[in-house]
């Protein structure tokens, strides 16, 4: 019997439900677009598609630098860039890719990104 359901007295689907929960949340940090370096290669080490409560969207977790991972929400434009089969090739480490921040457009005021392997 599943250690949940010892403790809850929940069926073991239902344990398992709330384990898989549990194994999901990260303590990485959310950082705004604006925080990160221009020109500067940020390795991907996860990708998940998530809707928010505006849209669908990519949130990407990098490694920044010796500091801990971040995660990345990317802007609803970008959410079509990353297929789901590159998602599951990014958290298979099937590939490895590299995010950089482009800086600001001057004119529409949006943030700007490129990927390179």
């Amino acid at each position: 019997m599943h250690y949940l359901s010892r403790i809850y007295n929940l069926p073991f689907r239902a344990a398992m439900y709330h384990t898989q929960k549990f194994d999901g949340v990260t303590c990485d940090t959310t950082v705004s677009v604006s925080e990160l370096d221009v020109n500067r290669k940020y390795r991907i080490l996860r990708a998940k598609r998530l809707t928010t409560r505006f849209s669908p969207t990519v949130i990407l977790t990098v490694k920044n630098g010796e500091a801990a991972p971040v995660q990345i929400l990317r802007p609803r434009r970008y959410s079509d860039v990353f297929t789901d089969t590159d998602i599951e090739q990014i958290n298979s480490k099937a590939v490895f890719l590299h995010l950089i921040f482009k800086g600001v457009c001057p004119t529409t005021k949006a943030y700007l990104y490129a990927t390179e392997v």
